[in-house]
């Protein structure tokens, strides 16, 4: 909790379509829960300029609402997230979902507060990609009063010999060796 205020902090995670930000949410799943705060994923959208043509009329000549349809592919978006990351939300965590327009760089930072985090994922970028402006975790980072935590999207050959190491029970399992086993000194 937070010193004498008695809010619990919470970790805000940036939901995208990569898969970086599904990595960043299953980071921040098992960090929330050794920290005990709670989860608040977010998906915030750029706004229509001009609705297209095609918004005008949906099934059977109904009216749509672009702002309603990009709200409802927000949380779809991150339903999609979690199956991925986790397959399904832990019982004992307070999760809440926020869809809504903006800028990434600009929305998230003004969610946080105090002792909250804001946890992000990076992608894994070329030379020309890093050169370029415009990432969002270094917006964040420049604008949030909190700490800003980029999890980074494994490479090609991690996940490679991830898979070819076959399932593994639990996290512990993989790191922690059992008793009686010997250690390379």
């Amino acid at each position: 909790m937070n010193g004498g205020t008695g809010r619990v902090p919470r970790m805000i995670v940036g939901i995208s379509r990569s898969p970086a930000s599904e990595w960043a949410l299953a980071w921040a799943i098992g960090e929330a829960r050794r920290r005990g705060a709670r989860l608040l994923l977010v998906h915030v959208f750029r706004p229509l300029a001009a609705p297209a043509a095609d918004y005008r009329f949906g099934v059977l000549g109904v009216p749509r609402d672009p702002y309603d349809d990009s709200v409802e592919h927000g949380h779809e978006l991150i339903h999609k997230a979690i199956a991925r990351a986790v397959g399904w939300m832990p019982g004992d965590m307070t999760i809440e979902e926020q869809v809504f327009p903006g800028r990434p760089a600009v929305e998230l930072p003004r969610l946080a507060h105090g002792d909250d985090m804001i946890v992000l994922g990076c992608r894994r970028r070329g030379l020309l990609r890093r050169l370029a402006p415009g990432s969002v975790g270094r917006a964040c980072a420049r604008r949030a009063d909190c700490p800003v935590v980029a999890v980074p999207e494994p490479s090609a050959t991690a996940l490679a010999a991830a898979a070819a190491a076959g399932p593994v029970r639990s996290y512990w399992r993989r790191w922690v060796p059992h008793r009686g086993a010997q250690t390379a000194s």
